[in-house]
């Protein structure tokens, strides 16, 4: 039988409906007036302000996960497994208790395009021209699996450090992958200090956006130098 971790559930249950057909099944949604929208398939099911309620039946709900298991009638695995992709047909083993060693950093499988991640940043309102240079430049793709950005930092040309964003909302997961050296965070470009003033964010999305604010005031984003610091900060004391 497929299973469902809680980490799948807790992503899955990320997304609302409207979201959802719009990326899934935009062929299925239709806008009924305002910001309220209604499907094709059932005229008395209306999605407003982040839920929705099917009225003809009584029943309603806030998340995409809700609508496919109560609407589509599917079960719950393969109502995550249609929100986040394939899931495991096992429980999975243990984890070991072991810190991951250098030896073990390895990149998630790169998904066949970057159409989530690219869909996902530009909802976040980054420039589409800076997208695509760091998909380029080989410090942004989307992974298989999961469909999350993956933000790559590098010693060199040798990759070090990767960022994982999720693309399912703006409060999505977040992480780093596994044996990542926070030294040689994201940067743009690739080996910030180089030139110039050095700017520094907490993430690689912020540092995006700056480029993004720079670019829409007419000055030179690539001239900008950018360094994220992966989350890292001092607390207090």
């Amino acid at each position: 039988m497929p299973y469902v971790s809680k980490d799948q559930l807790a992503q899955a249950r990320e997304m609302d409906l409207l979201t959802y057909l719009r990326l899934h099944e935009p062929e299925e949604l239709v806008h009924f007036s305002g910001n309220t929208y209604t499907t094709s398939t059932h005229d008395s099911l209306k999605i407003s302000n982040g839920k929705w309620c099917w009225w003809s039946h009584g029943i309603g709900g806030s998340t995409a996960l809700d609508y496919l298991v109560e609407v589509q009638g599917l079960t719950l695995p393969d109502a995550v497994a249609r929100i986040t992709g394939p899931i495991s047909t096992s429980h999975p083993l243990p984890r070991s208790t072991e810190k991951s060693s250098p030896h073990s950093f390895q990149f998630p499988p790169r998904h066949a395009d970057n159409r989530r991640v690219f869909s996902y940043l530009r909802s976040r309102e980054i420039d589409p021209e800076i997208i695509n240079h760091c998909i380029k430049h080989g410090q942004l793709y989307e992974d298989a699996e999961h469909h999350n950005c993956v933000f790559i930092g590098f010693q060199g040309e040798r990759p070090r450090y990767g960022a994982l964003r999720g693309t399912l909302s703006q409060s999505a997961f977040k992480g780093d992958i596994p044996g990542s050296d926070k030294r040689f965070s994201f940067a743009v470009p690739r080996q910030a200090g180089s030139r110039g003033t050095l700017c520094v964010f907490e993430c690689a999305i912020d540092a995006l956006s700056y480029l993004t604010i720079i670019k829409a005031k007419g000055q030179d984003w690539r001239q900008a130098n950018c360094l994220s610091l992966a989350g890292i900060y001092q607390p207090r004391e």
